[in-house]
């Protein structure tokens, strides 16, 4: 793998980003939807890497820009590799699964997703910087939706029939 901004692989993970922002702006269940299909695909993924080829992670070494990853990375993760990653995939899977609860769970899990995809960002083309940070930005967003997303299961706006102020003739009309 290389740090290739021109590739494939990063390309579309940058697309996905942007698709996630905007759907978390005007599509807040299907980003909601698409956040755990994520989390629980790169758990997966993830897992199964770790424990198949380990020593494929090591890649990430040469593509942080950060000198603390870059150490971690060439230290102890070098002997550890399948346990740390295979720990990660375990708080991606958690992650994912809470995305798709209610409530405190919901509030967890986007809260989660944010924190990991900001601390991944250093990892620069091996995490798809800036992607990382466009999809922490989409979950923040997510989180701040989260009492309609928790609320209502199907995405609605005004309610007109159960509206005192609205007519039935003054449907599809502005109010203001």
């Amino acid at each position: 793998m290389h740090a290739n901004i021109f590739s494939f692989a990063y390309m579309l993970s940058n697309t996905v980003g942007l698709i996630m922002l905007i759907a978390a702006i005007f599509a807040p269940l299907l980003a909601r939807f698409l956040m755990v299909l994520i989390f629980v695909g790169a758990a997966v993924f993830n897992a199964f890497m770790a424990i198949r080829s380990p020593e494929l992670f090591m890649v990430y070494g040469a593509m942080t820009v950060s000198p603390v990853y870059e150490q971690f990375i060439y230290g102890a993760f070098r002997n550890n590799i399948t346990v740390i990653v295979v720990s990660i995939s375990v708080c991606q899977l958690a992650t994912g699964i809470f995305i798709a609860g209610k409530g405190a769970l919901l509030r967890l899990g986007l809260a989660a997703a944010t924190i990991f995809l900001v601390a991944i960002a250093p990892l620069g083309a091996g995490s798809a910087f800036p992607s990382t940070l466009v999809l922490a930005t989409a979950a923040i967003i997510l989180l701040f939706k989260e009492k309609r997303l928790s609320a209502h299961p199907v995405w609605h706006d005004i309610n007109y029939h159960h509206h005192p102020k609205i007519s039935i003739h003054e449907k599809g009309t502005s109010r203001h």
